[in-house]
């Protein structure tokens, strides 16, 4: 009779463990990728949060709200204003609401990722008061 060595037993332990390691490397890179592609839409998120926090304080505090879009790099486009950034394009929709003691103005800020995914719906609300008959 043969003796088996303990060398071929040693080898296909080592097998073993280096097949139990890639499965182990083969899921961790596709959790990592997962995490990454979650961490740039939290990041382009977060960004167009910031931009239109901004854009409610200049269009609170400003005459116009067309004129404060043009300054801050929106482009009027046939159905409202558009802003394209490297994480987000946002886009701006201006809708007035006549009152007899003035104008509601209501600026709906809608961002979505440059492939499309939604990210958020803002609206912003400014009081126009008018005149006023005794």
């Amino acid at each position: 009779m043969k003796k088996h060595s303990t060398a071929n037993i040693l080898l296909m332990e080592l097998l073993v463990v280096i097949l139990f390691f890639m499965l182990c490397v083969s899921t961790l890179v596709e959790v990592l990728g997962l995490a990454r592609g979650k961490s740039a839409f939290a990041r382009a998120e977060n960004d167009a949060m910031l931009k239109v926090e901004n854009l409610e304080s200049l269009i609170r505090e400003s005459g116009g709200t067309a004129d404060t879009l043009k300054e801050n790099g929106f482009v009027e486009n046939g159905n409202g204003w558009t802003l394209t950034e490297e994480t987000f394009i946002l886009h701006a929709a201006i809708a007035d609401e006549k009152t007899e003691a003035g104008t509601l103005q209501t600026v709906t800020f809608t961002a979505q990722r440059p492939d499309g995914t939604g990210l958020l719906e803002l609206p912003v609300k400014r009081y126009i008061p008018g005149e006023v008959n005794p």
